[in-house]
């Protein structure tokens, strides 16, 4: 039988044992509820609800996610009354807008620092829509200053050779529209686009003559074009011109293309992006005096870039 000497150090480390277990375990759970530890639960969760409310500021005196905060791209639209306006982020995220939309958003997918760029990838039926600041950098809040501003567009629509020839370095293939606005032989009203692709701010199509992947092109699908000579025809659903023109784009002339001679981007040749004009890039031309497709788009050899300034053709939009 024991005695109670020992039945007393038996309750004593009984006692201890408990004790400590006790003190274990609510180590433990004070761990896990420490804001500070990164390990902790409390921890990850806070940082959770950070991102999700987009507060960057610092946990414990540490800034662990203002990086990693994912910023929207938005902003209004005016005048949308027809369907078929599509969206392009930066080349890839695409976004397609319902008929009478007054707003849009590219939802939590850039951090900051990212660069942005918002393009239309396909016009509305019957409207031409037009993009204010629509590029940037994202600098810790969402952007919401766009404006995609949607009028009523022209059918059918007109054509013409720039009078002037302009370099091959511009920036890249949207930065010629300028010069159909301020050429001379602009008709004074109305606004004209280049016929001029690089692929990456302009694309007419991605496979050949069929229209697809376009980036800001220059012709309206099913859309009737003409110049002063007269009817030049009628583009294909995908706004393409696929079989011989009725009348010729212009006189005999050279004009920047930047296109192969079934519509896609010939890449090697577009004066490097149409950023350069030295004699190590080629800029490949369409020829004005042709009704065959192979000619309009690409009917001369490429040129070194450093040769000589060419025309531009200019389509209403």
């Amino acid at each position: 039988m024991s005695s109670p000497k020992n039945i007393r150090l038996y309750l004593f480390f009984q006692i201890l044992l408990l004790t400590l277990f006790v003190f274990e375990f609510n180590c433990k759970i004070a761990e896990s509820d420490n804001l500070c530890d990164p390990n902790s639960k409390a921890f990850k969760n806070t940082q959770i609800s950070k991102i999700l409310l987009k507060d960057k500021s610092p946990t414990c005196g540490k800034d662990y996610i203002s990086t990693v905060i994912p910023y929207s791209i938005s902003g209004s639209i005016a005048g949308l009354a027809s369907s078929g306006l599509k969206l392009s982020l930066n080349g890839s995220n695409s976004l397609t807008i319902d008929i009478n939309s007054i707003k849009f958003s590219f939802t939590n997918v850039l951090t900051t620092g990212s660069s942005y760029a918002v393009t239309i990838t396909n016009q509305p039926t019957g409207l031409f829509c037009t993009i204010t600041n629509g590029a940037g950098l994202i600098r810790d809040s969402d952007i919401t200053s766009i404006m995609i501003t949607c009028a009523v567009s022209c059918n059918p629509c007109k054509i013409f050779l720039s009078n002037s020839g302009y370099p091959p370095n511009p920036g890249s293939a949207v930065n010629f529209d300028t010069s159909c606005s301020t050429d001379a032989n602009y008709p004074g009203t109305g606004t004209y686009k280049a016929m001029v692709v690089d692929g990456v701010t302009r694309r007419a199509s991605l496979s050949a003559n069929i229209g697809d992947g376009q980036i800001d092109w220059i012709f309206a699908p099913n859309r009737t074009y003409y110049q002063t000579a007269g009817t030049i025809g009628t583009t294909s659903s995908g706004g393409l011109f696929i079989s011989t023109l009725t009348n010729t784009f212009s006189v005999n002339s050279k004009y920047w293309t930047g296109l192969n001679t079934n519509w896609t981007t010939n890449v090697s040749n577009t004066c490097n992006l149409w950023t350069s004009n030295l004699g190590t890039y080629n800029g490949v031309m369409g020829q004005g005096n042709s009704t065959v497709i192979a000619d309009i788009t690409a009917g001369w050899t490429p040129d070194p870039c450093n040769l000589s300034n060419q025309q531009l053709i200019c389509v209403e939009q």
